[in-house]
């Protein structure tokens, strides 16, 4: 009989075995939601600013005219790129180092992470893009901070809630297990190179195409970046698809 387990298999010793797949898918849908909240809420303060307006109004319109933003709309390409290769890379940091040492709700491990980037963002990332300590040097008072939050614990409870949801029933620490892991990594690693390499030429190519949004250059790199995360992505399940298709004889499931 083939029962489901709602318990998480992974232990404080390290994660679990499928944590590489599991990690990518993850962070796929957490920097999607939290891509799809940046849209909305970017729109929204577009629509609320106003220079001469009141002081929530005059924050808004500070917080889509400002050093950061700017910078963000001269390298679209190169933003989109970073901000999914980033959002993967810490989704497979909290997979693979994080997540086994917590316990809690699903969604709860995943937000106490984000609120570890969120203070990353404002001390660290707001300052090296211009935005000053807590995003004060943009003049859109607390907003990047509140803003910031928000963004921060969609993507933290999407991350710690599709984490966990993408557990598979049939992981009960069998060799097979053990052959689709190593094959994940194997996969993932060549998925990345392909991913930059091919990346890299045909962001070259096509980087004309955007020449009113940035530099060639920029282009390229941002290409890069999401060619590298596609790899990621289809390098981790083509390596489990090869190994699944060449084990052969009848898994026992308990």
């Amino acid at each position: 009989m083939n029962t489901r387990s709602t318990t998480t298999p992974s232990s404080a010793t390290g994660p679990r075995e499928d944590w590489l797949r599991a990690g990518v898918l993850a962070g796929f849908l957490a920097t999607f939601a939290m891509t799809i909240v940046l849209v909305a809420a970017y729109w929204l303060a577009a629509a609320l600013g106003d220079p001469n307006g009141n002081s929530i109004q005059q924050w808004c319109w500070a917080l889509v005219h400002n050093p950061v933003a700017d910078r963000t709309v001269d390298g679209v390409v190169l933003a989109i790129g970073a901000n999914l290769a980033v959002g993967l890379l810490l989704a497979l940091v909290y997979a693979r180092f994080v997540e086994p040492l917590w316990s809690g709700p699903d969604w709860w491990e995943g937000v106490r992470f984000s609120l570890i980037l969120w203070l990353l963002s404002l001390i660290v990332f707001l300052p090296l893009m211009g935005g000053g300590l807590f995003g004060m040097s943009t003049g859109a008072g607390p907003l990047p901070i509140v803003g910031n939050l928000i963004l921060h614990l969609v993507y933290g409870a999407v991350l710690g809630t599709s984490y966990a949801e993408a557990t598979e029933d049939w992981l009960d620490d069998t060799e097979v297990d053990h052959l689709n892991a190593a094959a994940a990594e194997r996969g993932a690693a060549g998925g990345i190179l392909v991913g930059v390499v091919a990346g890299l030429i045909a962001g070259w190519f096509v980087a004309p195409a955007f020449a009113d949004l940035a530099d060639r250059s920029l282009v390229t790199l941002g290409v890069a970046f999401i060619g590298g995360a596609i790899g990621l992505a289809v390098g981790s399940f083509a390596g489990m698809g090869r190994t699944a298709g060449q084990t052969h004889g009848p898994v026992v499931r308990h």
